[in-house]
C-alpha cells in the first residue's frame, strides 16, 4: 500500500507541476521553448523530492546521478542522430543515436555513482 501511495503522490504532484510549468511557459517567446519547461523538469523535480522525503538522501543522490547521466545521453543521441540524418536513412541514424545514448549515459554514470 505504501508504494501505491507514493506512486499516487508522485503522479498528482507531477501533474500539478506540469500544469504550472505549462502556464508559466505560455508567456515565453518563441513557443517552442514551452516544452522545455513543462513535463520533464516538473516530473523530475517531483520524483526527486518525493524520493528524498521517502527514501533519504542516498537514494535521492543516486536518482539525481541517473538523471544527469540520462541527460548527457540524450544530448549525445540528438547530436548523433541529427548529424547522421544528413547522410543515412532515419532508421540507421536512430539506431546509432541509441547506441550513442547508451554509451554516453553509461560512461557518465560511472563517476557519478562511484
Amino acid at each position: 500500500m505504501h508504494d501505491a501511495l507514493i506512486v499516487a503522490v508522485k503522479g498528482l504532484a507531477g501533474g500539478t507541476l506540469v500544469v504550472l510549468f505549462a502556464l508559466l511557459s505560455e508567456g515565453l517567446r518563441p513557443k517552442r521553448f514551452a516544452g522545455l519547461f513543462s513535463a520533464a523538469p516538473a516530473v523530475a523535480l517531483v520524483g526527486l523530492t518525493i524520493t528524498l522525503l521517502d527514501k533519504g538522501p542516498h537514494q535521492a543522490h543516486e536518482s539525481a546521478a541517473g538523471m544527469i547521466a540520462g541527460g548527457a545521453g540524450m544530448v549525445a543521441y540528438a547530436v548523433a542522430a541529427v548529424s547522421l540524418l544528413r547522410r543515412v536513412r532515419a532508421a540507421r541514424a536512430s539506431a546509432a543515436g541509441l547506441l550513442a545514448w547508451a554509451g554516453v549515459s553509461a560512461l557518465a554514470a560511472l563517476p557519478l555513482l562511484a
